[in-house]
């Protein structure tokens, strides 16, 4: 067997025997492998960008139940109301019920959250005013988008009132000229609120591109309805069970009507099979015919889809020619070991079988020269 050291000074005496032609087709297969590599690593980076998509994660904790994030987006025109959110509670409950899914004592088996937009005007008593789109928000809003307090708290679904609303910096500064802001009052169409906390706005490139206001309003759902009437439910989010592939999709298909809406798995986004069905669906994503409306975290998770479709796809096209050298290479060694033992493997049969017939001609010689001694095995006087 042949050691390392051998190996490696054949490696070096076959390298120093490299021409032009052959060190060029080194340097330029190493450089496609370090790219390959490189759009991979930058795969992993954008796959991780967003804060968004960790809620099914972070919701099963140390537990064996596997949990599945998704997302519901409604035509503008074709909304839901918080009793169609209600109603479908009801259905999902009965429905896992029916699936023996229970939660733990004390703990939730899934979570959920709403929220839709409309335009209101905002001032503050310091004179500050802005016509703006507010977001109305219902359930566990900030558990999907975790957006970090500067100030204050979060508004909840179970504040005694929906008279709070939460500020980003931006619009803080605009209406108050600062940040630290708890407890203060301003106006939303005429109406008091108080604030109750202010955050600030994710850093991350993609939302950064797909965030385009110029500042921001959260509040109850119930309370931008009441300021505005013909506010409706845009986006629904939810966190479930998802023992099998495929059986969280399902129900939440099956008993929440989306129209023409569109029905997406978030905690499933960078899959390689769904990062196919992107690159497959190229220059298509582009057009919106149903009349959704994308609010801007999923139009961040859109654009880092298309950036990881964008890397996978080049890593495996800079992959491609390497492995194909290499493969020519091992076919070319399967061919050489072919011929060699083609040739090489008969002779050794050949000269194993004249060894092998040779010592049977010597063991006979041997045996007839002692059958010809006397008895006692010494020769005649």
């Amino acid at each position: 067997m042949m050691n390392r050291p051998n190996i490696f000074r054949r490696m070096l005496s076959a390298v120093k025997g490299f021409g032009f032609k052959q060190w060029f087709f080194l340097v330029l297969n190493v450089l496609l492998v370090g790219g390959s590599i490189g759009c991979l690593a930058g795969l992993g980076s954008v796959s991780h960008a967003l804060s968004t998509l960790n809620a099914a994660e972070q919701f099963r904790g140390q537990g064996d139940t596997r949990f599945a994030q998704l997302a519901c987006y409604l035509p503008v025109d074709d909304g839901k109301t918080e009793d169609d959110i209600r109603s479908f509670r009801q259905s999902l409950e009965a429905q896992l019920v029916e699936q023996s899914l229970e939660a733990a004592e004390g703990g939730r088996l899934y979570i959920d959250a709403y929220s839709g937009t409309a335009q209101v005007t905002v001032g503050s008593d310091n004179g500050g005013n802005a016509s703006v789109k507010a977001i109305g928000v219902g359930g566990d809003f900030f558990y999907f988008h975790p957006l970090r307090l500067r100030a204050g708290a979060y508004i909840k679904s179970d504040d005694l009132m929906d008279d709070l609303v939460v500020l980003d910096e931006e619009m803080a500064w605009r209406l108050f000229g600062g940040t630290d802001l708890a407890g203060m009052t301003m106006t939303i169409n005429g109406e008091p609120f108080v604030v109750s906390g202010v955050i600030a706005r994710e850093t991350d490139f993609a939302t950064n591109k797909a965030y385009t206001g110029d500042g921001g309003v959260f509040m109850s759902f119930s309370a931008l309805n009441r300021l505005v009437e013909t506010a409706s439910i845009t986006s629904y989010e939810i966190v479930m069970p998802n023992p099998i592939t495929g059986f969280a999709r399902n129900i939440t298909a099956d008993n929440f009507p989306l129209g023409n809406g569109d029905l997406v798995e978030n905690s499933s986004r960078y899959s390689l099979t769904h990062l196919w069905e992107v690159i497959g669906a190229f220059g298509q994503r582009s057009m919106r015919t149903n009349g959704v409306i994308y609010p801007y975290w999923e139009n961040a998770v859109r654009l880092t889809e298309d950036y990881a479709a964008l890397l996978l796809t080049m890593a495996v096209l800079l992959a491609l020619y390497p492995l194909l050298t290499a493969l020519v290479l091992i076919i070319k060694d399967i061919r050489r070991a072919y011929r060699f033992a083609k040739v090489k493997i008969p002779e050794k049969v050949d000269e194993a079988v004249e060894k092998r017939r040779e010592e049977r001609l010597e063991k006979a010689f041997e045996k007839k020269e002692e059958e010809g001694k006397p008895d006692g095995g010494s020769e005649p006087s």
